[in-house]
Order: structure tokens, then sequence, then C-alpha cells
């Protein structure tokens, strides 16, 4: 019998890409919560969504906006699809991508804040399974420059020929490639674990400077010898500049 998964926000950067790693699995069943058929803003909508899953993969934010849109994008829906899973009784694992700016007083980061509170209550409650995982800065392909992401504008102004704008520059910033990411989403959904609630921090040793990105990022433009891409990390980066460009990147 296939797992049944129920992903929210599968339309956006990381939705696209774990879509892409759950396909590859025979064992799963997929289902997506995407308007007009299902709307996280209309509780309504959301119980043919939750009926019969076996796993949901929360990913739905709004982290640009007002202040009303980011709240009701991250509080508001989270709030929604926990209501429908209760009031159905659903017995799906909930899994919950955060980020570390939670740890932030900013609009975005409060409401996903106030998104980890409500669903480690609910998994309390109603003795579900719920897993958070609290991210620091997710990049990779078709990620949207100039939005969120200080690696996807950095490879779009190198690929483009385009003067870098650099802030912050001593900064040191923590990075997980998206597919590390689905990969590890993908292995929660296998995993039983002994406690129904369970949170990681995940902030992976990939570590360097606005600089050393910024640097980084420039010597790609001109690399002939792949061989200097030493570790996994930069191999990864590399693979996303190129996909701001014509070429191909295979390992």
């Amino acid at each position: 019998m296939k797992i049944k998964i129920g992903i929210t926000g599968s339309r956006g950067f990381i939705g696209q890409h774990l879509i892409e790693t759950l396909q590859n699995n025979k064992n799963f069943e997929l289902f997506y919560c995407n308007l007009p058929n299902c709307n996280l803003l209309n509780s309504r909508s959301l119980e043919e969504f939750v009926k019969n899953k076996d796993v949901i993969v929360h990913l739905a934010a709004v982290n640009r906006g007002t202040d009303t849109e980011i709240v009701a994008g991250t509080v508001v829906a989270t709030y929604n699809l926990l209501s429908i899973m209760e009031k159905t009784h659903s017995r799906a694992k909930l899994i919950f991508v955060s980020s570390i700016w939670a740890e932030t007083d900013t609009v975005y980061g409060q409401s996903k804040k106030l998104a980890e509170i409500m669903i480690k209550d609910y998994s309390t409650r109603n003795k579900t399974p719920a897993t958070i995982f609290r991210l620091t800065n997710v990049f990779g392909e078709r990620c949207k420059p100039f939005y969120n992401s200080v690696v996807a504008t950095f490879c779009y102004q190198v690929a483009n020929n385009q003067r870098l704008t650099i802030k912050n520059g001593n900064r040191k910033l923590n990075f997980i490639y998206v597919k590390d990411l689905t990969k590890l989403i993908e292995k929660e959904i296998l995993t039983k674990r002994k406690r129904l609630f369970y949170f990681k921090r995940i902030v992976p040793s990939n570590e360097l400077s606005v600089l050393e990105l910024a640097k980084l990022i420039k010597s790609f433009k001109n690399l002939k010898n792949k061989t200097l891409l030493k570790s996994k990390f930069y191999r990864d980066l590399y693979r996303t500049y190129l996909s701001y460009t014509d070429k191909n990147f295979t390992n």
C-alpha cells in the first residue's frame, strides 16, 4: 500500500524540488494543496486535501508582502490546516518546514515561531506525530533571485554580468542545498519516532561570509578546472550558478 503524502506550497522553490525527489519513490502517492481547488485560507476546501493522508508536508508560507499578508500566509494558514486535521481526526504525520528567521523579531520570523508553537500544541493535544525542521539559508536551482536567497541573487548577477550588491559583507551565513533538504524530508516521512513531537534546528557546517560567498561565485564565471571544487558544498553552489546560465553541470 502506498504512503499518501499531501504537500502544501508544492509550487514553491522547495516544493518543486521535493516533488522531484518523492516522485522517484514508487511507494509514495502525492497530493497537492494548490489554488483554486485547495486554499489554506478557506477551511472548507482543506477537508478533501487532508482526508486519508498518511503524511502532510507543510511548506506553504508568505515571506514578502504586508504584515497582514505575511501573518495570514503562515499563521492563519497553519491554524486552518491544523483545525481541519483535528476536526477530521486525521492521524497524518505533519512535517513543517520552518526557518531560522523564527529566532528574529521580524513579522515573518514571528509568524514562523507562532506556527511552530501551534504545531507542537496540536501534536501534544491530539497525540499525533509532528516534526519541525527549522532551517538556515536554503539554496539551489530555480530559486528566485532578489527575493530571499543571497546565493540566487549573486548567481544571477554574475551569470548576467551585473554588479553584485553586497550588504553586511562580514556576516557569516550557513547554507543547505535544497536537494539535501528534500532527501532529509523524504527520510523523515519514512521514520517512525518514539517521541510524537520532534524538533530539529538544521544549521549545516557550510559556512561563508557574504563577501566570501560573493568572491566564490564570481570565480565560477571563468572556472576551467572543476577539480578546484573540492567540497560537495562548492559543487552544489557551482551547479546552482550554472542553472542561471545556458550551461549544464554534471558531478
